[in-house]
């Protein structure tokens, strides 16, 4: 028998899979909630993906979203722990849950890697969207897909951690068990919110290796 397809629908994929949201949220706060300071080049670097983003977000297509803003966000954040854990783009994630196939190829990810760089266990997603959200492409859902999928292919009962982009706008996200939690909007224009970002991200790696 062939296994069914959902559609990237918020409300199919809770439905199905009985997911709960909860205000709540104590691995979404204990994720978010972290501070950095930031070296002088590095510091360099996010003035200079801020201005880019106060100038040119409402005119930067995903491509280029992804290389002038996520990709120098993830170098500050410096995730990268060689044969450990890595950041990885457009890589593809599939999983069976019950009689359903979930597939979804993602536009960032944080996993474990393996010394030919491939990753292995995934901890983290991305996903990204130029404009607004809509039925045909929504970051939200296909984020939330990819998560579900990692945490049936890890089957480990740990957290997984996610985010979805939508022009220079960013909400994090958790899942634990079918507990599924946002955090609130934060702007890649706003020079504040873009260092919680990149804090976060950093943190990500003290939480997925444990140290």
């Amino acid at each position: 028998m062939a296994l069914k397809r959902l559609p990237f629908d918020l409300s199919i994929i809770a439905e199905t899979f009985k997911l709960e949201r909860s205000d709540k949220c104590e691995h979404l706060e204990k994720w978010i909630n972290q501070s950095y300071e930031f070296t002088e080049s590095e510091q360099k670097l996010l003035d200079e993906v801020h201005a880019e983003m106060v100038e040119s977000s409402d005119y930067l297509n995903e491509e280029e979203i992804k290389i002038r803003l996520i990709a120098p966000l993830f170098q500050i954040a410096n995730i990268d722990e060689e044969n450990k854990v890595r950041v990885f783009y457009e890589r593809s994630l599939s999983a069976e849950i019950d009689e359903y196939q979930l597939s979804v190829i993602c536009d960032c990810m944080v996993a474990s890697s393996t010394i030919f760089k491939t990753p292995t266990h995934p901890y983290f997603f991305l996903q990204e969207f130029k404009k607004a959200k809509g039925e045909k492409r929504d970051p939200e859902a296909q984020m939330l897909v990819a998560m579900l999928a990692a945490q049936k292919a890890n089957n480990d009962g740990q957290t997984i951690y996610g985010g979805f982009l939508i022009g220079s706008i960013w909400r994090l996200a958790t899942l634990v068990n079918n507990t599924y939690c946002t955090s609130r909007q934060l702007s890649a224009t706003n020079k504040e919110d873009l260092k919680q970002i990149v804090s976060t991200l950093r943190h990500l790696k003290a939480l997925v290796l444990n140290v």
